[in-house]
């Protein structure tokens, strides 16, 4: 036990209990969450962006005719890249603002240390999409795989990177080096 850091591991706790309780909480009253006026809108905001954004983006570049009807993107092999409300990122947003609430350090980097995360999160969402996109005009098939086993996971490494970079950077209340 004199060997560990102490203070690194019990933020590493403190994360892992804090995404347990969100996921618990958010899977027990998720058809109420969705329906969320605020979550709404802010979902068909995202949503419209992404279908507006990613044909114009990928259309010149590829070379390809990617069409928008409604919350899908047609591609040219006609898979429809349907856009949902867990493609929105609110989860994940939400996620965010609740470890950094409950989070060690001075409210006055609280301040712009979340809407930075934010921005980074959606970032990360448009990303998913433009790439999920490409990628199903070749392998559509794999598209689940892609989503669930790829982009999930790695939105959740960013999210624990972007915990860590608060925790040994901005608030300093952890380090790598022991004590």
């Amino acid at each position: 036990m004199r060997n560990w850091n102490s203070p690194l591991l019990f933020q590493g706790w403190i994360y892992c209990l804090v995404v347990l309780f969100f996921h618990l909480i958010w899977e027990n009253f998720e058809t109420e969450i969705d329906a969320f006026p605020p979550f709404i809108f802010l979902s068909d905001a995202i949503g419209n962006v992404l279908l507006s954004v990613i044909p114009l983006l990928i259309n010149p570049v590829i070379d390809t005719d990617i069409i928008r009807q409604d919350v899908s993107l047609i591609l040219p092999n006609g898979l429809y890249l349907s856009y949902f409300f867990y493609l929105s990122g609110i989860k994940q947003m939400c996620l965010i603002i609740c470890l950094f609430i409950i989070a060690q350090g001075p409210w006055k980097k609280k301040v712009w240390f979340i809407p930075a995360a934010l921005a980074v999160m959606q970032i990360t969402v448009f990303v998913r999409f433009f790439l999920l996109s490409i990628y199903c005009m070749y392998q559509p098939e794999q598209l689940n795989l892609m989503k669930d086993w790829l982009f999930t996971p790695l939105f959740y490494a960013e999210i624990l990177i972007i915990w860590m970079a608060w925790v040994l950077l901005v608030a300093q209340t952890a380090s790598l080096r022991n004590r």
